[in-house]
This record gives structure tokens, sequence and C-alpha cells, in this order.
């Protein structure tokens, strides 16, 4: 557990006051139950870790009805930040809704800064991950949302509402979909 600890909103860093102890911690990654991130994660904030579960929004349809709901970008997973030379992080393993921390050998396995940076920036206030700013004219795309899902395609535009169009390969002849961006998921 982290006592006398000082969370900051402006860096979203745990620790001590000391640059020392800011400088050592890092993100991990912990693997969730099912569904269950959530449930982790406010554990995980009760016990002091700073919890980082980039999501975005999803549409659902049940019963002719039709909902957004917010679904984590990695399903069955979310990061913790920790120091691991000072934290008491076996704890995590034990915590409601998670399965493990993922490890290399006997110490968890860091996240490579570079990528914790770039998803970081990319995530919004609210907590869902910006698409647009990895979605490129001409480049291929997947759709995540609709009736067109897991529907890979080529993006023909994109414009300032949010709304796209991608050219679809149906039944062999190009067909071109209008939809919202948050529909799309960028591919390399």
């Amino acid at each position: 557990m982290l006592q006398n600890s000082t969370i900051s909103a402006q860096s979203g860093v745990i620790g001590d006051c000391s640059n020392d102890a800011v400088s050592r911690a890092r993100w991990y990654v912990v693997h969730t139950q099912c569904r269950a991130e959530n449930q982790a994660a406010k554990q995980l904030e009760k016990q002091g870790y700073q919890v980082f579960c980039p999501r975005y929004r999803r549409t659902v349809r049940h019963s002719r009805k039709t909902k957004s709901v917010l679904a984590p970008l990695f399903p069955n997973y979310l990061f913790v930040r920790l120091d691991i030379s000072r934290d008491r992080w076996r704890s995590i393993n034990g915590t409601r809704g998670v399965v493990r921390l993922l490890m290399q050998g006997e110490a968890p396995q860091p996240v490579p800064d570079d990528v914790m940076n770039g998803l970081r920036a990319q995530t919004r206030t609210d907590g869902t991950f910006e698409w647009t700013a990895n979605l490129k004219v001409g480049g291929p795309v997947r759709i995540v949302n609709g009736p067109f899902a897991e529907f890979l395609g080529t993006l023909q535009s994109l414009n300032a509402a949010g709304r796209v169009q991608v050219l679809l390969n149906l039944l062999g002849r190009s067909v071109s979909v209008a939809l919202r961006s948050e529909c799309l998921f960028p591919v390399s």
C-alpha cells in the first residue's frame, strides 16, 4: 500500500515528493478477469495506485435499442504505475478483478515509456482514446462498430465534425460508406 504518498493531478504521478522516487515509477500491465476492468481499477485505486485504462465509445444494440457505452481499448488489461523497489506490488495479484501482473521472470515487466507516453498523449480528459490523430486519408482502417464491424477498408476522407468516408470492398465492388470517426481503428 502506498502510505504518505501524494498524487499530482498535473503529472499523473504517484510517489514521494522527491524526484528520485518519481523517476523510478514505471507503468506495468495488469491482466484482469473477463469484463472486470472497472472493478479491478476501482480496487487498485483504493489501494493508492494510479491506474490507466484507455477506452473508446462503442455502440451496443440489444432488443432494437442502441446505446453508446465506453469499452476498454485493451479488453482484460489495464495499466498501473508503481515503483517496484518501494511499492508492495505483489498485493496487486490478490486484488479483486485482477488475474495477475504480467511478469518477466520474478519481477513485473515494465511497459516502454514511449508506448505509454503515446497512449496517454492520445487519450482525452474523459479517458477516451483519440482515434483521429492516427487516421490518415488513403490509409487502411478497421471498422469497430456498426453493421460493418470488423471490415477492413481505406479511409477516403475525414472532416472536422468527425465524419469519415471509408471505401469498402463488398461483393467484389468498391462501396463508399459514411461513418463516425469513433467507429474506426487505424491498421498499420
